[in-house]
């Protein structure tokens, strides 16, 4: 334990995880400590519980897990073993973690803390889970890598924090292994803990060294894929150029040949459109001239036309106005007051002045009309007429007699 405590005090405490990446420039140191970082605590009690030694007993088997899961990124890599179907070694290791004694396990958790180990593989098996092997990908011919795929640098940190953690727990477990403890009132050898954890620490360096093999194999392959790749474009810029030079002397040779032809033909289409120009102008301006006349003409026509018929227009709304004020006059009360305008004979008018600058005499005749009108319109009745011709004879000596008797027969005519 002395010496792992001194191990453990070579590394700087900054190196520490942040959102799943590792801040030091030297990724290797960095896992390392990321590993190591709060795993190791000592407890001196003898017992724990139940589910403390369960907890140790899960975190060895998700330690075995781990690298399963590393392995399984490129299985054609060197030490990736064989991690599924009948025989294989992460099954059996898992197997025999299941068996291991209480007294092994309270050894173990003694020592480290299974609360900080999960933590710390959750967070690598979480990156080792989102990296895609990308083998044979499309549009990159020639790079010929064993493992057939790049490695990311956050999957490689994750596969070196497993793997130091391995690599801890087997060290921490060799001096609970290499003397005589004494755990639950007895003691006892526990090597056989030891060569569980001996067991996975082996499994995790087999498979992180398989690991970095198919990063660095891969990075060769780039480089001589990127060499070979160089000389083809050299001996495709050097034909290209020579096919080039060909070219330029034949593009030459034509494009004088067809600048003269090109000019003589130029020389006798100016002409042609010249004198075709001079033609189309005179047909063009006799055309515009004949065709402004007869524009003149229909907007002329057609102005009149709009302000005959805006004129009609104002008098339809202005008299349509004026009779339906009238009527609205004629069907008030009795008591309601007069419209002077409206009682007044047609024969009296206004002087124009301001603001009224026209002459306006008054309606009474054309309220007469409209009185008659309704009573023949509403079905003649013989009270509305009777009132009709009453006030048609007091029109002209008693005006404001005959408004108020043409206002009764107004309104008989319209019950």
């Amino acid at each position: 334990m002395l010496t792992f405590a001194m191990m453990l005090m070579l590394f700087s405490p900054s190196l520490v995880w942040a959102n799943s990446r590792l801040a030091p420039l030297d990724t290797t140191a960095g896992a390392r400590a990321t590993a190591l970082s709060g795993i190791m605590k000592r407890d001196v009690r003898k017992e724990f519980s139940r589910e403390e030694l369960d907890q140790m007993r899960s975190v060895l088997a998700d330690l075995v897990e781990g690298n399963r899961e590393v392995a399984d990124l490129f299985p054609a890599a060197p030490g990736a073993g064989k991690t599924s179907g009948k025989g294989n070694q992460y099954d059996a290791i898992r197997e025999q973690i299941q068996n291991m004694s209480d007294k092994e396990l309270t050894m173990l958790r003694s020592a480290m803390d299974p609360v900080s180990m999960q933590r710390k593989l959750a967070r690598s098996r979480a990156v080792i889970a989102n990296f895609k092997n990308t083998a044979n990908t499309v549009g990159l011919p020639g790079i010929d890598s064993y493992c057939g795929a790049p490695v990311s640098t956050e999957a490689i940190i994750a596969s070196d924090v497993v793997y130091f953690l391995a690599e801890a727990v087997r060290d921490i477990a060799q001096d609970g292994c290499n003397e005589v403890v004494v755990i639950l009132g007895e003691g006892g050898n526990l090597r056989a803990a030891c060569l569980i954890t001996d067991a996975v620490y082996i499994i995790a360096k087999a498979v992180n060294q398989g690991i970095h093999f198919c990063d660095d194999d891969y990075a060769a392959s780039v480089g001589q894929a990127s060499y070979d790749r160089l000389g083809h474009i050299h001996d495709d810029l050097a034909a290209s150029v020579a096919n080039d030079d060909s070219n330029k002397s034949m593009i030459v040779n034509n494009d004088n040949t067809n600048k003269d032809t090109i000019v003589n033909n130029d020389n006798t289409n100016k002409d042609t459109i010249v004198n075709n120009d001079n033609t189309n102008k005179t047909t063009i301006v006799n055309n515009d001239n004949a065709n402004t006349a007869a524009l003149t003409l229909l907007i002329n026509a057609a102005l009149t036309q709009i302000i005959d018929n805006a004129n009609a227009n104002k008098n339809e709304l202005k008299n349509l106005l004026l009779r339906t004020q009238i009527e609205a006059d004629l069907a008030s009360t009795d008591a309601a007051v007069l419209v002077a305008l409206y009682q007044t004979p047609s024969t009296v008018c206004t002087t124009p002045s301001i603001p009224n600058p026209t002459t306006q005499c008054g309606l009474l005749d054309l309220v007469s009309a409209i009185v008659h009108e309704t009573i023949v319109n509403q079905g003649n009745s013989a009270s509305a007429q009777a009132l009709w011709v009453q006030a048609e004879a007091l029109k002209a000596s008693q005006p404001k007699a005959a408004y108020a008797t043409f206002r009764k027969a107004y309104k008989a005519s319209s019950k």
